[in-house]
Formats: structure tokens, C-alpha cells, sequence
């Protein structure tokens, strides 16, 4: 196949490391004990992936890889980037995979400022044409040119299984043959009209239910210091209902509120569209509603704290930014930004780790929701050391200053002033945060509204140089559950 593979490339002399995303493997379904229950999958191969952070900011470019293990079946995949402050989408398309296919894009900064998809790729896309900047339409009308230019260049991406693809004409149409897939027929056209479900499982479409089989590889890339961090995308197993819906502006011809959580979707608040679906909380298990499903996914990533190292050494100019993604905020608190003054506009069916209102754990700050609790303890490496003998040791050492976690993918600059981070050049939802030391670990409480937690995906990311060493690396958070 021709394959655009890391256009922008590991050149020579760059650093890299990467780390995989460990996570136990928890039923996440209404009935944990039924097969079609979703859970984190251990082996990193599913039917959802998430990616819990790009960026294009100050010379990133962002690698994305996804690649079908299923050797017998092709994959109808919906890929899907949201922005950093509220998780509003800012690009989003399909991808069809023929069996043993990989689908690689690069992400970067394009001359109007904005994030910008390119790939050479050979595998089908809806739109055919996926070469372009991503789209500021569902942002903030408020914000000027470069401020909504600006709210594309950081988030996190979904991946998601929206059905197998089955031998017959659609799985003809997507097959790779001599390393291009047709990507035309009957089928292939007719995918683009408001077919009912039952429609789509037999015919010409042969779709069935997702069995999984995908992973994904991510690579953030600046060719200006010469340091790249990569991962693999976190998966979550299981479930697989088709949840197929074209790419195409027309209007569902299901409920809204049958098909998503997502607070402004449901009180049509935005317009929405087929293109819209399916999301994280489209149920995937037979029996699951939206509002069960983005609950039972919160209550699996939920951590009662987050803990990792930091290096922010200026002997070896060392820099740490610290990533916190909650890809499920979405389904419980959103902003409306056609009210005025902007509000929040919640989703009392997943209230259990984000709620708004007296006792409530999140706020608007300007045009961006905080969720607020959040305690940071750090420690240096020696478990800090007295003043004086008599004195009682000093560690740990406590920033004054109360934490919040404002936007959807956080990042907390670790002794880190300006307004944006050394390292990422992250802007959008930026907390400075001392450390008091200059090396060592941190412990992040997050009690979320219920005390039970908060859903949260995320790493440290770490640059230093020593002499004509340059090395880059992403440590990935480790959680203490409820």
C-alpha cells in the first residue's frame, strides 16, 4: 500500500521516547458480568481509542497512525477531534479500513494558523478529500480569528468502530487492490443517505457488529528542538452494536437524545447532524442508553489521584508539562455559547463526576469550564531536606495556590510562568504550577463531585538536554482509584 508514513519523519539526530498506556482492565458496562460489556483493553486493541492529546502549537506537528488487526473484516472507523477547552468538535470524518490496513495523517500548524490534516494515504475517507484546515464553526463566535485558530491547535482525538464491513460490494469497494482501494460502487454512494440500521447490516453493505481489532500510535513532533513524544491510544474492548451514520449534514432520523449525552445535542442548542455520531456515549451494549454508557466509561477511567514525576532541572534545561484529558466532561457539562452571558448547560442523567450549580464541582471561567477540587502535593527526590536539624523535614512541599482543571484537556506547566508552557507551547487551558523543587514527583487529588473520583487519561511529557543529548519522553500518569 502507499502509506504517508510520519511525513514529517523521525529525521536524524531526533530524540524520541514513547510508553505505552497501561490500565486495568475494568467492565465499564450497566451489566459488567455481560459479554458485550465494554472495558480497557489491556493489549491496546479495541473497539474505542482515545488519544488524549495534539497538539500543533510552537512547532508540534502531531503522528497519527491506526491500523485494522482484523485480517478477515474491514472497518467502518469515525475519527474525530475535539478541542481543548470544552471538547467542541473541530474536525471530524470517516475512515474505511480493508483488513490488515493501517491509515496514517499528520497534523500541523497551516499558513491561516489553524490545525491542518495531511495524508497520501490510500484507504477510503468520507469526504474523499480529508486534506484540509480543521473548522471553527461550533467554537466561540466571540473569539477573534487568531483566538479561534488558536482553540484548534490543542485537544484529543476519538477513534471509534462504527461496524465491521463483511465480504460483499461495500467490502469490495474498500478493499485495497494493488495498494488502492476503489472506493467507488453503489454501495460506496449509498452510504451517503439516511439508511435505517436494519438496512445496513445485510444487502450491499453487509455492516455487522464492531468486533474491534483496531489500535492507533500517536507521535507529537517538534522538528524545531529536535524531540518527539509518542503512545499508544488507549482501547477500550467490547460492545460493538453498529452504530454506522453517514458523514453528511442532514439530521438524524433517530432522537437525539436516543443516540447521544452530549447536553447541547440534545437540547438542540447546536445543530446537529449525522456527522455528529456517532460519539463516546452512542451506546454500543444492547440495553445501554447514552447517559448509562458515558457513565459506565467515567467510572472506569475515574482516579481518586494522579501521580507522576517531574523534571524541570535547569543544569540540563528541563521542562515538564503534565496533560490531564476527561474525554467524557462532554456528555455531563457543556457551554452554550449562543446565551448571553454564557452558561452551562449540564446533563442531569451524568452528573456524577461533573455537576454545576451550589455544591457542584465546575464553573465558568470566561468562556471555559474549570472543574474545581483539585489539591497538588509535590515531592522533590530526597524527600526534601530540613533548614536547620532541629527543624521537621520540609517535604512535601505544598503549592499555595488552590488548582483547578479549566478545559477539557488541562495542562499543568510544573514551575512553569508564562502563558504558554516551555515544552508543549500549550495556551488553551494552561495552570502554571510550583512545584517548590526542581525535580521529583507530584500528587494530584482529584475528588471529582461525588468524591469519586474524576475520569482522566494523560502523561507527563519531559524534555532536557545535556550537552549534544536530547531526549524526549512521555511518562504516562499513574491512577489511585476511589
Amino acid at each position: 500500500m502507499r502509506k504517508n508514513i510520519l511525513a514529517l519523519s523521525m529525521a536524524a539526530g531526533l530524540a524520541f521516547a514513547g510508553s505505552a498506556h497501561a490500565v486495568t482492565n475494568i467492565a465499564v458496562a450497566t451489566a459488567a458480568a455481560s459479554a458485550d460489556a465494554l472495558a480497557f483493553s489491556e493489549t491496546g486493541i479495541g473497539n474505542i481509542l482515545l488519544v488524549p492529546y495534539f497538539s500543533t502549537q510552537a512547532g508540534n506537528a502531531t503522528l497519527l497512525s491506526i491500523v485494522n488487526t482484523d485480517a478477515t473484516n474491514a472497518k467502518a472507523v469515525k475519527v474525530r477531534f475535539r478541542g481543548a477547552s470544552n471538547s467542541d468538535d473541530i474536525f471530524d470524518f470517516q475512515v474505511f479500513l480493508s483488513p490488515n490496513d493501517v491509515w496514517t495523517a499528520n497534523i500541523s500548524r497551516g499558513a491561516d494558523g489553524r490545525s491542518q490534516l495531511t495524508t497520501s494515504d490510500a484507504s477510503c475517507t468520507k469526504p474523499a478529500d480529508v486534506n484540509r484546515s480543521f473548522i471553527t464553526a461550533r467554537l466561540n463566535p466571540a473569539l477573534d480569528a487568531d483566538a479561534l485558530a488558536n482553540q484548534t491547535r490543542e485537544g484529543y482525538i476519538e477513534i471509534l468502530n462504527m461496524a465491521d464491513i463483511t465480504p460483499g460490494d461495500l467490502f469490495d469497494a474498500v478493499l485495497h487492490t494493488d495498494g488502492v482501494a476503489p472506493c467507488e460502487g453503489a454501495a460506496w454512494t449509498g452510504l451517503d443517505t439516511d439508511l435505517p440500521h436494519a438496512t445496513l447490516v445485510g444487502g450491499i453493505y453487509a455492516m455487522a457488529n464492531g468486533s474491534g481489532g483496531l489500535m492507533a500510535n500517536w507521535t507529537i513532533v517538534n522538528l524545531d528542538t529536535a524531540a518527539a513524544y509518542g503512545a499508544s491510544a488507549t482501547a477500550i474492548a467490547g460492545g460493538g452494536s453498529v452504530v454506522y451514520y453517514p458523514q453528511t449534514a442532514n439530521l438524524p432520523s433517530e432522537a437525539m437524545t436516543l443516540t447521544t449525552a452530549d447536553p447541547l445535542l440534545q437540547a438542540d442548542l447546536i445543530d446537529g447532524a449525522q456527522y455528529d455520531l456517532p460519539d463516546l456515549s452512542t451506546p454500543y451494549v444492547v440495553g445501554a442508553t447514552p447517559e448509562s454508557q458515558a457513565l459506565a466509561l467515567s467510572a472506569a477511567m475515574a482516579t481518586a489521584e494522579v501521580v507522576n514525576e517531574y523534571l524541570t532541572d535547569a543544569a540540563v534545561q528541563a521542562s515538564t508539562d503534565w496533560v490531564f484529558s476527561m474525554p467524557t466532561r462532554r456528555y455531563a457539562v457543556a457551554v452554550d455559547y449562543s446565551a448571553d452571558p454564557l452558561v452551562i448547560v449540564d446533563n442531569a442523567g451524568v452528573a456524577d463526576y461533573f455537576a454545576p450549580g451550589v455544591g457542584g464541582n465546575v464553573s465558568l471561567v470566561g468562556d471555559q469550564i474549570c472543574v474545581t477540587g483539585i489539591d497538588v502535593t509535590s515531592y522533590d527526590r530526597e524527600e526534601g531536606s530540613p533548614a536547620d536539624p532541629s527543624d521537621v523535614v520540609i517535604s512535601p512541599g505544598t503549592p499555595a495556590a488552590p488548582r483547578t482543571f479549566c478545559g477539557e484537556t488541562s495542562v499543568f506547566a510544573v514551575n512553569g510562568t508564562g502563558t504558554s508552557s516551555a515544552l508543549l507551547g500549550a495556551s488553551v487551558a494552561l495552570n502554571n504550577v510550583d512545584a517548590t523543587y526542581d525535580a521529583g514527583w507530584m500528587r494530584v487529588a482529584t475528588p471529582g463531585a461525588t468524591g469519586n473520583g474524576l475520569p482522566v487519561l494523560g502523561g507527563a511529557f519531559v524534555r532536557a538536554i545535556s550537552g549534544s543529548s536530547n531526549f524526549g519522553v512521555n511518562w504516562n500518569h499513574k491512577f489511585i482509584r476511589p
